[in-house]
């Protein structure tokens, strides 16, 4: 995503009537397309039809038979949108075709939630430019949207999410209160925002924003995809290894590219700063060579006791084995005397990546989650294509003579991604989670739960709960294709999907378990803070390291 400076922002209002002409027969096409994905592929759909009362194959048939009647093709999309929406699963997922899918919305700051006094508040933590309004700056406390009680809107709001329990919703909710990207969302139903806040004084006063867009000339790397709508990820033999929330991605990367020069120090402006606890976090010295989406540090206590930090904000890698032996390398500079693995808000990656990391965490063996198809015609067929595939072809060759519903599972990690790397670190191991971990990082979560690595701290009491392997529709044509099938064309006006196609099960205690709208839980909860939001996490630094001295 651009820098707001190369591509100056829009008001919404300005484009919110462009539309993508397409005709009724094209638009029939693409749900019926969609309606045979997923009744051919969607792993989750028996769980979806269960747990959510819903009928997503009927719905894409209406949706069809009503294709023509739609005044616009936006109208269309909004629908086909919440048939997808009411999955929820950030996996499988539609993606608009331009110009909407290179466009960001957003406003002009960042509110993040915290607790105090036992009320759970929203505060302003970031902002792009200094606001006309002088009462209206980091800090302040937001209790009103367009007049609505913010605690009430965030709830209706949650419901347009795809988040798979309550506390995913609400975090996906927060999360795109002020940036919605509008590749998988729909636009904000208003033009401008009147928030009503509590400014520094303790005055209540109001200022109106105006939603705006950026533009950007092409996707992110690793989060959507120009052909696939999502990034192809690694692979093993060709095998697609890839668990991402796309939309979250864009969102992590729109935060980085919009708020990446702050307007001023938010301690300065709240009064707090590091030496209020006493807290030290240093870089860790030597992990010049970290990828991207990993920062190491050095957590130092008052006492002058010290732990390792790692923060991993994505698993996505293209080289399995060079991503864990750079965590190998990270971890043998880590202090010994616990370390800390903060994976809040990773919308995932590269799945063997993300479990091949538990190898490394502790010198006992480590079962991981097996992942298994829908069996289909189309599954069985599949599985007879490309070598990878052959592992589950046995079980859906007897799907008629078992009568089950889904194929063995198998694993997706190998033991090459860690051999010889195994209890790189040894001294205690926390991980902190929420409710916007999800996918690869669900993976993880469970995998360090169900093996009792260590203890885990969540600020929601789930993570957000995506246990499946995603492809997109090019993959699965390209693997269709392998197998003997004929091509599929591509849907009309350049209209994308991810499809949830492998599903994991649980091991350990949890043993057969679908991850899928259950998540990781976590051994105790922390409620954030306001110096949690706007000073470097130190209470939550402070109560992973009370967690960690009282390991064992």
């Amino acid at each position: 995503m651009p820098q707001p400076s190369d591509n100056p922002p829009l008001a919404l209002w300005a484009i919110r009537n462009q539309d993508t002409p397409i005709p009724a027969d094209e638009r029939r096409d693409i749900a019926n397309r969609l309606r045979e994905v997923l009744g051919d592929y969607y792993v989750h759909l028996p769980q979806k039809v269960g747990s959510m009362a819903i009928n997503p194959v009927r719905e894409l048939e209406l949706l069809a038979d009503d294709a023509d009647a739609y005044f616009s093709s936006h109208a269309f999309f909004r629908r086909l949108l919440s048939i997808f929406t009411s999955l929820r699963d950030r996996h499988t997922t539609v993606r608009m075709p331009a110009p909407w899918n290179q466009m960001i919305a957003f406003l002009p700051f960042v509110l993040e939630s915290c607790y105090e006094d036992q009320r759970r508040k929203l505060i302003v933590t970031k902002l792009i430019n200094a606001p006309d309004d002088p009462h209206f700056n980091i800090g302040v406390e937001i209790t009103h949207w367009n007049g609505v009680p913010i605690r009430t809107f965030i709830e209706n709001f949650s419901w347009q999410t795809n988040g798979s329990n309550p506390w995913a919703r609400i975090a996906l909710a927060l999360r795109a209160l002020t940036l919605r990207p509008m590749a998988y969302a729909q636009p904000p139903d208003e033009d401008w925002v009147t928030l009503t806040f509590i400014d520094g004084t303790g005055a209540q006063r109001n200022a109106t924003f105006q939603w705006q867009v950026v533009i950007a000339p092409s996707a992110p790397a690793g989060g959507a995809g120009a052909q696939g709508g999502v990034a192809e990820g690694a692979t093993a033999g060709g095998a697609p290894l890839l668990g991402l929330d796309a939309g979250t991605d864009v969102i992590n990367q729109g935060l980085q590219a919009l708020f990446s020069r702050p307007l001023r120090a938010r301690s300065q402006v709240l009064g707090l700063t590091a030496a209020d606890t006493g807290l030290r976090v240093d870089e860790l010295q030597g992990a010049t060579q970290a990828a991207p989406g990993i920062r190491p540090s050095i957590l130092t206590l008052p006492s002058g006791e010290s732990y390792g930090v790692l923060r991993i904000f994505s698993f996505h890698t293209n080289n399995i084995r060079a991503f864990v032996e750079n965590m190998a390398n990270i971890l043998a500079q880590m202090p010994q005397s616990g370390l800390i693995v903060d994976v809040r808000a990773n919308p995932g990656g590269t799945i063997p990546a993300g479990e091949a990391l538990l190898r490394l965490l502790t010198d006992k063996p480590v079962s991981f989650s097996r992942n298994t198809f829908l069996a289909t015609p189309a599954t069985r067929k599949l599985s007879g294509g490309a070598e990878f595939f052959h592992r589950w072809k046995r079980s859906l060759d007897m799907v008629l003579e078992t009568g089950q519903m889904f194929s063995q599972g198998f694993q997706l990690v190998e033991d090459a991604h860690w051999q010889g790397l195994e209890g790189s670190y040894t001294g205690p191991v926390v991980a902190i989670i929420d409710a916007l971990s999800y996918s690869t990082t669900d993976y993880f979560a469970a995998g360090f739960e169900d093996n009792k690595i260590g203890k885990i701290i969540g600020l929601d009491p789930t993570t957000g709960a995506g246990g499946a392997n995603v492809w997109s529709l090019d993959q699965i044509d390209r693997f269709a294709q392998a197998a003997g099938a004929s091509p599929m064309p591509p849907l009309a006006a350049g209209v994308e999907a991810n499809i949830a196609v492998r599903r994991a099960l649980r091991v350990g205690d949890n043993d057969g378990l679908p991850l899928e709208g259950l998540g990781a839980r976590p051994d105790f909860l922390h409620l954030t803070t306001r110096r949690d939001i706007v000073s470097g996490n130190q209470d939550l630094l402070l109560r992973a390291a009370d967690v960690l001295k009282n390991s064992g």
